[in-house]
């Protein structure tokens, strides 16, 4: 499975000179905890609801600061075409919850680390339907009433 498949939601992105109030609304009104910080759809941060926090009141920085005053600058992303597998590694070795998709150094999506959760949850139940129904309803030949004895 690639990166691409799970990637539903399209990026929420803000311009580096846009204000640290104008991220917040737009976080609120988008329902999003993370937006990539663009200049021509390409990524130069990323700020995050904890950034706004951590950075930015905590600070007492003004609201009408500057996002890339509180922004991370090492954006990590992950190439549409990856498989989730890189992106589980990603998420695991940087210590971050959501990543930028990228197609051609251009911002296409955002993959959190619970689209990844619930991605792998909906395969497990598909996977567990099966042995589930084995284990309801025993096959033909099975004598329900006799259990199976391990040697």
């Amino acid at each position: 499975m690639n990166v691409a498949e799970l990637a539903v939601r399209p990026p929420v992105t803000i311009q580096p000179d846009e204000t640290i109030a104008t991220a917040a609304r737009l976080m609120a009104s988008a329902g999003v905890g993370a937006l990539v910080v663009t200049e021509k759809d390409r990524p130069v941060g990323i700020v995050t609801d904890r950034d706004l926090i951590v950075r930015a009141i905590a600070k007492s920085i003004p609201t009408d600061g500057r996002v890339d005053s509180v922004m991370s600058m090492n954006v990590i992303a992950v190439e549409g075409s990856s498989d989730v597998r890189d992106a589980m590694r990603a998420f695991s070795h940087h210590a971050v919850r959501r990543l930028p998709v990228i197609h051609e150094g251009r911002v296409h999506g955002m993959l959190t680390f619970d689209d990844v959760v619930v991605a792998l949850s909906q395969q497990f139940a598909e996977v567990t339907r099966g042995v589930t129904a084995q284990l309801m309803f025993p096959h033909g030949h099975d004598d329900p009433d006799l259990p199976a004895l391990i040697n």
